[in-house]
C-alpha cells in the first residue's frame, strides 16, 4: 500500500540538481545546481493557495509549489550545497569554485503576505574564502551562531557569524586524509560531524577552557567513502552512509552515567561543576575541566542493510510518524545512485545496548527516472522558533517560557500541520521533486 505520494515536480535547472534546503521561518524551498543557480520556491496549502489561509480550519492534505525567484549567484562553478540559517534570514552556499556564498534576505515579506515569501529578495555579501579546492558542504549550528564548511582540500572550517554579513574563522581542522564530503551539526549541542573519502567520520567540539576546536572522536566502521550524515532529532543517535551501501547507526553514550565510569574519567576529583562565564567549565571539584570528549563517547549500535544497491548519497533524520510518547524516534529518508528513495520509521531500541528499530514505510524506485538521486531533505518550518533564535542572536534575553510559547504557536498554525510529512529530492535529471508521507488512516 502506497504511503508516499509525489506532490510536485519542479523544473528549471539547466543541469544536475545537487541539493535542497527548506527555510525554517517561511514556506520556501531552495535548490542548487551545476548550472550555478539557486532556485527558490514558495509553497502554500493546496486548499488555500489562492486565498488567505485560516489557521483555525483543519490542516491541509497537500501543498502547492510555485517558483518565487532565481538567484544566479556569483559562483563561477557548480553550487554543490546550500543551507538556511535557523533564523531563515541567511542562506549559505558551497561551491566548486572553493568559496562559501552568503545571502541575506532584504525584504520584510512574511508568512501572512499572500502566499508567503513571494517577492522577497536575497542580497549577496562578501563570500567566505580560504578553502583551496572545491567546497562540498555547508551547515549551520542549531543556534545560528556558527557555520561549518568542508572541501576537497581535506579541511573543515568553522566560522562564527558575528553579524548578518560578518563572519570570522574560528578553526581550520585538517583531521581527514582525503576529500571531505559532508558536515552537519548536532541538533542542540555545539558538536560538529564530518564525513570523508577516507572512510571515517570525525566529531569536533571546542575545548571548554580556551575555545580551541579539536577532533574529539573518530568513527571508523565504514569500509568505503562516507557521503552523508544526519543526527537524530533527539541528538542521541547519528546515521551515516556511503559507498559501502549500509546505513550505520551510532549512539552517544555517557562516560559519567555511573560511579565506576565517572571514577575512570574523573579519578577522585568528583562531579563536574559548571562555572559562570560561558565555556570556562564545567570543572570537576579538583580543578579538571570536563568537555564533550570526557563526558561522551560514540558506539556503533547497528546498521540498515539492503536499502540501496549503489552509493547512498543522502540520509536525513527528522521528527515525524510515531509519537515520542509511543517510542518514536522520527523518520529517516535515504537516497542514492540507484535512483531509489527509502523512508523508514525509527523507534526506540528494545534493550539498552540494541540499535533503534526501523520499519520500511516505502521504497520509491526510479524516483528521478534513471538518474541518481543526489539529495533528500525533510521539510521543517517553525516561524516562531526561528523568530526566537533571531531574538537571541540580536542580544535578547533567553526565556524558557518564550520557547514554549513559540513552539505552541507553531503547532497551532494548521497551515503547516502536515509540512513535516513532506520531503524534497534533487536528481541528476535536473529536477527537484516534492513528496509527502500520508498517514495510514488517510489511505483507507
Amino acid at each position: 500500500m502506497t504511503r508516499v505520494r509525489l506532490l510536485d515536480t519542479l523544473e528549471g535547472h539547466q543541469d544536475r540538481a545537487w541539493h535542497v534546503a527548506w527555510n525554517p521561518a517561511q514556506p520556501t524551498l531552495a535548490s542548487c545546481s551545476t548550472d550555478k543557480s539557486v532556485r527558490l520556491y514558495s509553497y502554500a496549502p493546496a486548499s488555500t493557495a489562492t486565498a488567505e489561509a485560516d489557521s483555525t480550519t483543519a490542516g491541509p492534505s497537500s501543498y502547492r509549489f510555485s517558483l518565487n525567484s532565481t538567484i544566479p549567484t556569483s559562483h563561477s562553478r557548480t553550487v554543490r550545497s546550500l543551507s538556511f540559517s535557523p533564523t531563515g534570514a541567511t542562506l549559505a552556499t558551497a561551491s566548486f569554485d572553493s568559496t562559501v556564498g552568503i545571502w541575506c534576505e532584504v525584504s520584510e515579506a512574511g508568512l501572512d503576505d499572500g502566499e508567503g515569501a513571494k517577492g522577497d529578495e536575497w542580497e549577496a555579501v562578501d563570500p567566505l574564502e580560504g578553502h583551496e579546492n572545491e567546497c562540498k558542504s555547508v551547515a549551520w549550528s542549531s543556534d545560528g551562531r556558527l557555520l561549518a564548511s568542508c572541501s576537497r582540500d581535506k579541511s573543515v572550517w568553522v566560522w562564527e557569524a558575528v553579524g548578518p554579513a560578518d563572519f570570522e574563522c574560528l578553526a581550520v581542522l585538517m583531521e581527514h586524509s582525503q576529500d571531505v564530503k559532508c558536515v552537519t551539526w548536532h541538533p542542540t549541542d555545539e558538536l560538529l560531524a564530518s564525513a570523508s573519502y577516507d572512510d571515517t567520520i570525525k566529531l569536533y567540539a571546542a575545548d571548554p577552557y580556551d575555545d580551541e576546536w579539536t577532533c574529539i572522536h573518530t568513527l571508523t566502521s565504514h569500509t568505503a567513502t562516507v557521503w552523508t550524515l544526519s543526527f537524530s532529532p533527539c541528538g542521541r543517535y547519528l546515521a551515516s552512509a556511503g559507498d559501502d551501501l549500509v546505513i550505520k547507526l551510532w549512539e552517544r553514550v555517557s562516560l559519567l552515567e555511573d560511579d565506576e565510569k565517572r571514577s575512570e574519567v574523573l579519578g577522585e576529583v568528583g562531579e563536574a561543576k559548571r562555572e559562570e562565564g560561558g565555556r570556562m567549565g564545567p570543572w570537576s571539584s579538583g580543578g579538571v575541566r570536563i568537555g564533550m570528549k570526557e563526558r561522551w563517547t560514540w558506539v556503533e549500535r547497528g546498521q540498515i542493510e539492503g536499502a540501496h544497491e549503489r552509493t547512498v548519497y543522502a540520509v536525513d533524520w527528522a521528527r515525524g510518524g510515531v509519537s515520542e510518547e509511543e517510542g518514536g524516534l522520527g523518520r529517516i529518508v535515504t537516497a542514492g545512485g540507484d535512483g531509489r528513495i527509502n523512508v523508514f520509521q525509527m523507534t526506540k531500541p528494545s534493550s539498552p545496548d540494541a540499535p533503534p528499530t526501523h520499519t520500511l514505510l516505502e521504497t520509491i524506485e526510479d524516483a528521478h527516472s534513471v538518474s541518481d538521486v543526489n539529495h533528500v531533505a525533510w521539510c521543517h518550518i517553525s516561524p516562531t522558533s526561528a523568530a526566537a533564535k533571531l531574538r537571541a542572536l540580536e542580544g535578547g534575553e533567553a526565556d524558557p517560557a518564550d520557547e514554549e510559547e513559540d513552539e505552541q504557536g507553531a503547532k497551532e498554525d494548521a497551515r503547516w500541520e502536515r509540512a513535516g510529512d513532506m520531503f524534497a529530492s534533487a536528481g541528476d535529471d535536473g529536477l527537484v521533486k516534492v513528496w509527502i508521507v500520508d498517514p495510514e488512516e488517510a489511505q483507507a
